[in-house]
This record gives C-alpha cells, structure tokens and sequence, in this order.
C-alpha cells in the first residue's frame, strides 16, 4: 500500500470526538505557563452544541495573584477579524451587501494608491489578504487617529504587488472592510457587531474599549518578557481607530457561543446569524500561502477571516492574533464540529499557537503531535539565533565612520503623508526618536545611519534610521525602513514654524536685482512664499534660518542676506555656483 492511501486509511479511522480525551489536559497546561513563562490562559471548548471545556488558567494579574477565569476579560486582538467578517456577512443576508461587488460602488471615496485596485478591489478582497498592499503597520500602530482618518491616509500606501496575485497580510484592508460595514450599517462598526452579533450570541462580556477592561472587575493584566525573559507588565496599547482589525475584548464563555454559532451554519438559539454558504465561504481557502513547517500540516491558505489548512488530514480554520500583552486564537474543525479559544495574557505567546492541535489530538483520540512543545521550542531557537550572532560579534556595521554633521543639525520634526511625524531631538551626547509615542535613544551606527539599541522592550527595538541630506548640504529628510515589503519610508524635514508664517515671510518680500535682471520676492495668498522672474513664478520651500529651496530645480536654493542693521538687504542665488542679488530702493 502506497503513503497516500495509508494516509486515507488512517484518517478514515479517525474516531469521533470524545470529551473524556481531555483528561490530563490540565497538567499539560499547566506546565507550559511555567515552561514557556505566561501567567495565564483561558480556554474554551465546544463539540458539536456542547462547551465540553471552559477553565482559567494561572494568573490575570501577577502582582494581585488573581486567577484567570473562564470569564476573565481580554483581547482578543486579530481574531477579531473573524468578527468583521462576519458582521459584513449578516449585511449579506439582508440584501444590503455583495461579495463580489467593487468596493466604490458603496465607497465612492474609496482611494487607494494603485489605481486598479481602487477599481475593482471588492468586499471580497478586503478581507482575504491578496489587495496587493503590505503591511504598513507603523502608519497605525500607536497612532492616536481616528478610522475616519486612516481611511483617508490609505491612498497614500505605496503596493508592492498587483491584486489577486500574492498574500499580504494586512490590517488596513480588515479596518476598511469594517469602516465598509459601518457606512452600509448607517452606524459604525462597533454598532454593526454588537447588534447583529454580540446580542444574538449573548456575548454581554464583549466590547471594543481598553477602558472597559481597565475598569472591569475580572479584566487581565498584560505582560511581556524583557531582555532576560523575566514575566513584566507589558502596557496595551490603545488602536481603537483600527478597531475592526483587532480591538475586540472578550472572555473565553463569551468566545464559545461565537463557536457554537459557526459550526452550526450560522445558527444560534433557533435564530438565523449567518447564511450557511457565507459560513462556509469563510472557511474555503480563497488566498494561497504555502507549506508549513510542520508535516503535520498541509498547504496553507487564507479564506475570508480565517486561515485554512488540514491537520493530519483534517480540515482546520482558524485565526490567531497578537496585540502587546495578549495572544489569542480561535480554531474549527468544522466536519467534526469542534471549535476552540484560546485567550492568553502575554504578548507573542505561543501556547495559543500550540495549544488548539493538542486539544485536537485529545478530542480525536490521536497519539500528541506535542504541538505545545514544538511551537514553543521555534520561539527559544529564533531567541538562539539572535544570541549566537550577538555573542560572535556579528554585525554588519562599517567601523571607524563619523557623522557627517553635528547632532544638533538632524534635531526637527519630518513627516510622511501616510506614516505621520516622527521627532529627532538631541538628548545629551545622542539623539532620541519618537513617533507616535515610542520613543528611544538614537546612536550613531555608521556614516549617516543611525539605530536604537537592542531592547526587546521596547517597540522601536534596533531599528534604524538614515539621514538624507540635500545638494546644499541641509539634513532634509530622514529614511527608515518601517516597511521591510518596500523602499523605506521617507520623512520629509518640516521647516520651522517661523518660514511657514506669512507675516513674517513678508519680510523677504521686495524687488530684487539679479545678474541684472529685476526679481520679485512676493507672498502669495495661501502663504507660500514666491520667486517671480521674467513672468515666471516658482514657489520657494523653506529649508532654515533664511534659506529656501527653489521648487522645480534640485540644484538651486536662495538665501536671504541681512545688513548691519538686520535689515534683509540681499539674497544669495545656490545653483552649483553662487549669485549676490540686492534690494532695489
């Protein structure tokens, strides 16, 4: 008998779940929080209609000793994803929404950058990863916009792929499906999924706000480990504006009457949620991804909400999701009708990635793959990894290089129209970083680069930046790769306020002679200071101090000149040589 057809025999004998496989599950969790260093999980278990497992384990709060309980309040970061989806699915229903219909047909304002995929990007697209746009995740992550905002920034990201061609994970896409909703709903989308879900499922516990869960009673706490792997508090980070991608909060009870829902088609206490077909559209593969590391698991693919593959020859959907001090998943075996949460309150944790297959194992009475271990130990060997090159002295900075100008000249603040404002200042004998909040020291790396310094900590661990500066020897903009799917992002140096206030720009105003030629410095109506030669008007973009860049000419800068009495009596004219242009009476 050949592999393949062992394989079909083996799994024709799968049995049918049982519950009393979970015996002896506790203990297998209860070491992996001591072993993998998380203080608490709570885990949910649904065959069929039947939550046949709901318990807390550990601890929702170190420093309190209070325990997790199956009705502990906790992010469920991207699995809320799974929620948007859904919510878009109950438009369907009603008529209200179609799959394959183009987004702008309900968005006329839909704008991204590429402009075929602005046309013909459906709500089918948006929630399946394959847009054609990378990540962004510094665009939002931290930001204090509102969804209203981020929607308007999104024409802005540059692609790195055509749509419907490869998989890109992407939370923008799942805020805009959200954002879609809402608009469709009339309401918003935290409205559309508390009436058209949480009520029908009884989820009373769920909600949308860190508020909720910093004034609840039975809420977890949020920890990390530091750069010793010690168990700290890791603070949650606030991204409301980006809520339909991941700022749903629930508990584990709450989470099991969304399973019972989808491995029933759809259908809650005798009330139609979901269409079956759009259930089972969920979870058909749409995107493909690739193989997994583990032979236990087959290709990969991304449905809509979920991830889809087969587990030892069962067909698997499920979703995890990672926000600073929480990691969850949500996983279905749908033939077999088991669904499974896991909540945990430590950020990258892998014991909701291992955790769900063990359960599997149980319930189906297969011999343990030992997922749990498995996924723990890619964490320890990706930690290995960085230790080893850090202990060899492994780098690839160039030694013996110099800044090219004195800290005080990159201090200011640049800014992207998507990504925002990022701040360099001088901080003692360093520079410093901030953006959207994060901040960290900035040390000299070599020539023009510079990069923070290795704290798993914090957000902006080793990353770099690199100073750009311009033809006429000015810092002018600053290039960092928050991106790593294309070019880095490039910060443009906002000039000082004074340059860009029209009354005091008035004071470069008047007639110039240059070279002969009579040259008008003027202001024009919205501000913008102007060079009109011969008819022609440029406008002039402030650089600093008294300096301007010629719009339109790479090479060509002037610089305004002050008599003894600091009157503006002159300007200098920078265009690979030097011109001195005076103030005509």
């Amino acid at each position: 008998m050949n592999v393949l057809a062992m394989l079909l025999v083996a799994v024709s004998f799968i049995a049918p779940p049982d519950p009393k496989g979970l015996e002896g599950l506790d203990a297998v969790i209860e070491r992996a929080l001591v072993d993998q260093k998380i203080p608490g999980v709570s885990v949910g278990v649904v065959v069929g209609d039947e939550v046949v497992l709901l318990k807390g384990y550990g601890l929702r709060d170190v420093e309190a000793g209070a325990p997790m309980t199956p009705d502990t309040k906790q992010q469920i970061a991207s699995v809320t994803k799974q929620f948007t989806v859904a919510a878009l699915g109950t438009l369907v229903r009603q008529g209200k929404l179609e799959w394959e219909k183009p987004v702008r047909d309900y968005l006329p304002d839909f704008r991204l950058h590429d402009d075929y995929a602005t046309l013909h990007a459906t709500p089918k697209d948006l929630v399946t990863h394959r847009i054609g746009l990378p990540r962004h995740d510094f665009v939002w992550f931290g930001s204090t916009l509102d969804r209203e905002e981020f929607y308007g920034r999104l024409r802005y990201l540059p692609f790195n792929k055509d749509i419907r061609t490869t998989f890109q994970y992407n939370n923008f896409m799942f805020m805009t499906a959200g954002y879609l909703g809402g608009r469709i709903a009339g309401s918003d989308w935290e409205t559309l999924v508390r009436t058209s879900l949480f009520q029908p499922l009884s989820m009373n516990r769920s909600g949308f706000s860190l508020a909720e869960v910093a004034a609840d009673a039975d809420a977890a706490k949020g920890y990390k480990l530091d750069n010793d792997r010690r168990i700290v508090r890791d603070e949650f980070v606030s991204v409301e504006g980006m809520g339909p991608t991941g700022t749903i909060t629930s508990t584990a009870r709450d989470m099991t009457a969304h399973l019972r829902m989808m491995l029933a088609g759809g259908e809650f206490g005798g009330q139609r949620v979901l269409q079956e077909s759009d259930v089972r559209m969920m979870m058909q593969p749409v995107t493909p991804i690739g193989p997994s590391p583990f032979p236990e698991i087959g290709f990969r693919s991304y449905g809509m909400g979920l991830f889809i593959e087969t587990y030892r020859g069962i067909e698997i959907a499920h979703h995890g999701g990672n926000m600073p001090g929480a990691a969850a998943t949500v996983m279905f075996a749908p033939k077999e009708r088991i669904g499974i949460v896991v909540l945990t309150n430590r950020s990258a944790s892998r014991l909701r990635d291992g955790l769900p297959y063990e359960i599997l194992d149980r319930l189906l009475g297969l011999p343990s793959a030992k997922m749990v271990d498995r996924f723990a130990e890619v964490e320890r060997k990706t930690l290995a990894g960085e230790e080893a090159a850090l202990a060899a002295g492994v780098s690839d900075r160039k030694p013996n290089t110099t800044p090219g100008h004195a800290l005080d000249d990159y201090a200011g603040t640049y800014t992207e129209p998507a990504y925002g404002t990022l701040e360099i200042a001088r901080d003692g004998d360093r520079l410093r970083v901030t953006i959207h909040g994060f901040t960290a020291p900035l040390d000299h790396w070599h020539y023009e680069v510079f990069q923070t310094p290795r704290d798993k900590t914090s957000r902006l661990n080793q990353s770099r930046v690199q100073f750009i500066t311009d033809l006429a020897g000015e810092v002018s903009a600053v290039s960092v790769p928050l991106e790593p799917n294309t070019d880095p992002i490039l910060f443009t140096r906002k000039p000082p306020a004074e340059l860009l206030d029209p009354i005091n720009l008035k004071r470069f105003t008047g007639r110039y002679e240059l070279n002969g030629i009579e040259v008008t410095i003027q202001v024009r109506e919205d501000g913008v200071l102007q060079l009109v030669q011969l008819g022609q008007a440029r406008d002039l973009v402030p650089v600093g101090g008294m300096t301007f860049r010629v719009k339109g000419q790479n090479n060509a800068s002037i610089e305004f000149l002050t008599a003894a009495d600091g009157t503006i009596d002159r300007f200098a004219s920078h265009a690979g040589g030097s011109t001195i242009a005076t103030r005509k009476k």
